[in-house]
């Protein structure tokens, strides 16, 4: 995979979240992103060079997942994720507790 690439899968993944197309970010071409977003994406890039093999090949897996949804989807996803991060770290713990205790069945 090309770096320009591999900066937009983490980068629109944010390590978890949606891909576009290479060089795009939510549709839009590098080159128009901002400032903050280019350096957000060039930052989940060198932490996705430092994730062992088998990290990098997961995420790619969840990349390839994402690109096969359908485009409504992609956008709700999107959308949720970005509610997500306007959460302050509080809320961001706690939505991360609850949610661990969602998925392991505890009430």
């Amino acid at each position: 995979m090309r770096w320009s690439a591999r900066i937009v899968l983490l980068g629109v993944l944010g390590l978890g979240v949606p891909a576009l197309r290479a060089q795009e970010w939510n549709g839009r071409p590098w080159q128009d992103l901002t400032p903050e977003e280019q350096q957000r994406a060039w930052e989940n890039y060198q932490r996705y060079q430092q994730l062992p093999a088998p990290g990098q090949r997961s995420l790619e897996r969840r990349y390839q997942r994402f690109q096969a949804l359908p485009p409504q989807e992609q956008q709700r996803l999107r959308r949720n994720y970005e509610t997500y991060r306007g959460l302050d770290p509080n809320q961001r713990r706690e939505f991360s507790e609850q949610y661990r205790r969602w998925r392991s069945g505890r009430p």
